[in-house]
């Protein structure tokens, strides 16, 4: 590593002498994500009481309280808010130009990408990866499926190379706002109404526009990420927390999703209404429904300093181009 967490080759001098390391920045930065102590230790993957003692220890030698203590979790003072802009920027500057260092004198492909629940990306990963994985004898790819606010403030401190974002469109005037604050550059990657997906077996696969009041008493496949529920409601139709379906399977990972509605024959799912392969060769079926009414974008989102790495860029413009081919693919 060029610089590794915690490292003293990072740091700063203050009160009292001690060193401020890039961890510490790390953790602060985890803990206003998730709110919680316990939940950025499993972020982090690190024991809950280093990180206490760590903020504790960071906000004694600073002379400032970061955070308040709350009943409802960890809330910025603010004077943490003004500290945990900075950091971030420190922190993103910092895997920046870890990243574009090790890149450059190594002859090692390495690139992180998170997405939020767009199936079809992975299609366009596997074009990237086709393309580069003759240029080198190392390659490392990793794909993280995450929240749309993780991966954008993943993406921010520099864990994730490119993210994907899924936005619908009434939220997505704000979400530019934060993506701008955040020093990433955002380009729309498609813009689709949500489909269903369901087993050809199903009841209601006969219809070639799935009437929601009967789709909503079957039992509807909820991908398990933690995304809050008024995105997801969003994501399908305005109106959507009062006539939901009361039947919930929540699934983490999309090859469970498949397999699932595979053998739970009566189960749906929202997904983007393009054809996919793996859901085909189960009997999975994508049918249109025009209950779902909201817009969605899928974006990509880079940092800015990422401009002058050619190959977070080339990812990026597979990604674009991927968009384009598949936007005659879409479902009507």
């Amino acid at each position: 590593m060029f610089l590794q967490a915690g490292h003293s080759l990072f740091s700063a001098s203050y009160k009292g002498g001690e060193m401020m390391k890039i961890q510490q920045l790390e953790y602060v930065i985890a803990i206003a994500q998730e709110g919680s102590i316990t939940r950025a230790a499993k972020q982090l993957f690190q024991a809950q009481p280093n990180i206490s003692i760590a903020l504790k220890e960071l906000e004694t030698e600073l002379g400032i309280q970061i955070f308040n203590r709350t009943p409802n979790g960890m809330v910025l003072t603010p004077e943490g808010e003004e500290f945990l802009g900075r950091a971030t920027s420190i922190v993103n500057d910092i895997h920046s130009l870890e990243r574009d260092y090790l890149n450059r004198n190594s002859s090692e492909i390495s690139m992180n990408i998170g997405i939020s629940r767009s199936s079809f990306i992975t299609a366009a990963i596997g074009e990237f990866i086709s393309k580069h994985e003759g240029e080198s004898e190392k390659m490392e790819i990793n794909l993280t499926e995450s929240d749309t606010n993780r991966v954008m403030n993943e993406t921010c401190i520099g864990k994730y190379d490119v993210g994907v974002l899924r936005i619908p469109e009434n939220y997505y005037e704000m979400t530019e706002k934060v993506i701008d604050s955040k020093n990433l550059i955002s380009k729309v990657l498609l813009e689709y109404r949500f489909a269903v997906a369901i087993h050809r077996s199903h009841p209601l696969a006969r219809f070639d526009d799935i009437p929601f009041e009967e789709l909503k008493r079957y039992p509807e496949i909820y991908n398990g990420i933690n995304e809050p529920d008024m995105l997801r409601r969003a994501s399908v139709n305005a109106n959507y927390e009062d006539i939901s379906s009361n039947k919930r399977i929540n699934v983490l990972d999309r090859g469970s999703q498949v397999s699932i509605m595979a053998t739970v024959r009566d189960a749906f799912m929202w997904v983007p209404p393009i054809k996919n392969p793996i859901m085909e060769t189960a009997g999975i079926v994508i049918k249109k429904c025009s209950y779902a009414q909201q817009i969605n974008k899928d974006i990509i989102v880079y940092r800015r300093s990422s401009e002058s790495n050619p190959l977070v860029m080339d990812c990026v413009n597979t990604l674009i181009t991927f968009g384009d081919k598949i936007k005659n693919e879409i479902i009507k």
